[in-house]
């Protein structure tokens, strides 16, 4: 009876402390507070769970979760994860909020886990992205380990605020031990699939090709046609295969971008001229033959242009560049 030299404000805060109603008269709140002390606070035996594992936790080795891996998971059952989270904190007035994080995760399980990969040691790391619940664009880091043989978590974080490390019991982390727990029993994998994952419907192949490529003589034609008279030369046959048909060819390819300064891709199947060695070949000439060329090509034009460029260092530069790369070719 010794509650009652208490003030109502004492009473009171000391029934919050406990997490009992703070409601009714003095007497009331005399007998609350004396069945809880009774009682206990009303709670069963405190679990204490095993120390922190200070090993680092794996940075790499981790293999997106598939169905295959269920063959290297242990059973899971719902009693492990509820328990795992009523009993995590059973020290402080935070357990009923576990209860909800339980339920919450359970709504989450099925649309807002984004990824999950999975990495088998001497225990099992997962670690993935979860969605937040009410926000379409904030995504949260998960990571989770789980015994071996039994299928206890050991250690959860999530990067919540509510799901803070070592043993983290917020909503998301929820939603992926229920997951795994749903995983081992019926096989079904919950994770969300990507926009390009599935292939779209108008984009899948009809049939698939799986044999050797063939060549494009050998692909097959509603026209018959033999092999030669499909690749037939259509030139009469005197023009066929003549000597020097290539020179010929050469020869006015090079005349024709030389004249008309149009650039011809087949030009560029022909090495460039050398005029440094044509120039010794021509050393009979009054003037280098490089000169020549330049000055053939300067004093080419009409007469207005002459007069008009002759002191302009800069055209004489210009036609100098056009003339050796006419003559390169």
């Amino acid at each position: 009876m010794a509650k009652c030299h208490l003030s109502v404000d004492q009473l009171k805060k000391e029934l919050g402390r406990r997490g009992a109603a703070t409601t009714g008269r003095k007497t009331d709140l005399i007998e609350r507070l004396e069945a809880y002390e009774r009682n206990q606070d009303f709670r069963g035996p405190i679990i204490v769970l095993p120390p922190e594992d200070n090993r680092d936790w794996p940075d790499r080795g981790f293999n997106q979760l598939l169905k295959e891996h269920k063959a290297y998971l242990p059973k899971i059952t719902k009693e492990q994860v509820e328990g795992y989270f009523i009993y995590r904190i059973g020290e402080d007035k935070e357990r009923v909020s576990d209860i909800k994080a339980l339920k919450k995760g359970k709504d989450m399980m099925h649309s807002r886990i984004l990824a999950c990969s999975i990495l088998v040691k001497e225990d099992i790391f997962l670690t993935g992205v979860v969605a937040a619940a009410m926000k379409k664009k904030v995504t949260y880091n998960y990571k989770i380990r789980i015994e071996k043989l039994s299928g206890d978590p050991i250690q959860s974080h999530c990067e919540c605020p509510s799901g803070k490390g070592p043993h983290g019991t917020c909503k998301h982390i929820a939603a992926i031990l229920l997951m795994i727990q749903d995983f081992t029993e019926t096989g079904n994998l919950w994770i969300r699939k990507t926009c390009t994952e599935t292939l779209q419907s108008f984009h899948c192949p009809k049939s698939l090709y799986e044999g050797k490529p063939i060549k494009a003589e050998d692909l097959p034609s509603k026209r018959k046609l033999n092999k030669d008279e499909l690749l037939e030369d259509p030139r009469p046959a005197k023009y066929r295969r003549n000597e020097g048909y290539n020179d010929f060819v050469r020869s006015a390819l090079i005349n024709y971008c030389a004249h008309t300064s149009q650039d011809i891709a087949l030009r560029y199947n022909y090495g460039s001229a050398n005029i440094q060695i044509a120039s010794m070949d021509h050393d009979y000439l009054e003037l280098p033959l490089t000169e020549r060329i330049i000055d053939h090509g300067v004093f080419r034009g009409s007469k207005e242009d002459r007069k008009r460029n002759k002191k302009s260092e800069q055209f004489q530069v210009m036609v100098q560049t056009q003339i050796l790369e006419a003559y390169c070719i």
